[in-house]
């Protein structure tokens, strides 16, 4: 079994895999809002994602959560901003302008992680971020005639909370991942449940976003949060295009929803960017981790 950065860059791919289906499972929960949809999710989450982590420390379990209350609050809640950011925007545009957008991540984790953790990236690394940068300004000006541009706006604000997530989770390496996923599902619930009305929902939106809250989102997150205690913050985010392509093959054999071509030139250049990013050697890292939020 792979270890130290290796093991980080693979729970880094995997978890982006699965966090694609998301994309797809919102499609299906159409035309409940964005709200009502990343609210039964989280509902979803929260009593999956409790048993597990009472499984893992018993009655230690509250020790733990009064341990690392402030730290949990604060990435709890800026992963409630990302997700319902994320889940509203793929209401509002194109599944591909959304997923691909989502690739920004690198350059945002590595300013992130260099202004907050000291974490420096290499020379291919930041040239890998300079060409996925303009593969996004590709996609974001293919849709300001198309009337996307909003959608657009929300999934780049959501990308932006995620990656100074992973900062966060990175520079507390200690912080018990599965209560990080604990708290953002719990904060997802609150921040949406004023807007969202689960009354309005059909069968179908309801086991969509049963699969999203009960089993691929709390997994899917659980591996990105642990990836960041192997591999530095830049990496790791690298591996969103991995949902970018996948998240697009599901809205074309499902909903076919054919991208246009500004998406599929900026989808290129993105993926063409992170492989070779993700090809080369480890980052230079200079962290100072504190292991005692």
């Amino acid at each position: 079994m792979p270890s130290g950065r290796p093991l980080g860059l693979l729970m880094a791919g995997t978890g982006m895999f699965l966090v694609s289906s998301d994309s797809l499972f919102i499609r299906i929960a159409q035309p409940s809002s964005g709200w009502t949809i990343a609210f039964m999710a989280g509902v979803w989450s929260v009593p999956v994602v409790a048993i597990a982590a009472w499984r893992t420390y018993g009655n230690q379990l509250f020790h733990e959560i009064r341990k690392h209350l402030k730290i949990l609050c604060f990435t709890g809640l800026l992963a409630s901003f990302s997700t319902t950011a994320f889940t509203i925007s793929v209401t509002l545009t194109s599944v591909s302008n959304v997923v691909a957008i989502l690739a920004a991540a690198p350059i945002l984790a590595a300013f992130f992680a260099r202004l907050t953790n000291r974490e420096y990236a290499s020379r291919r690394t930041w040239k890998s971020i300079a060409g996925t940068a303009v593969g996004v300004l590709v996609i974001v000006g293919g849709s300001m005639s198309g009337g996307g541009i909003g959608g657009d706006l929300l999934a780049l604000a959501g990308i932006s909370g995620y990656a100074f997530n992973l900062t966060i989770w990175r520079r507390y390496p200690d912080l018990p991942r599965i209560l990080v996923v604990l708290a953002a599902a719990i904060f997802i619930v609150i921040v949406t449940s004023i807007p969202a009305a689960p009354s309005t929902m059909d069968s179908d939106a309801f086991l969509a976003t049963l699969a999203m809250g009960a089993s691929f989102g709390p997994l899917a997150r659980f591996l990105l949060a642990s990836s960041t205690r192997y591999a530095p913050a830049a990496e790791v985010s690298l591996f969103t295009p991995i949902e970018t392509v996948c998240a697009s093959i599901w809205a074309w054999l499902f909903f076919s929803e054919i991208p246009t071509n500004a998406t599929i030139i900026g989808a290129v250049v993105i993926v063409g960017a992170v492989t070779y990013g993700i090809t080369g050697p480890a980052s230079e890292v200079v962290p100072e981790l504190d292991p005692h939020p």
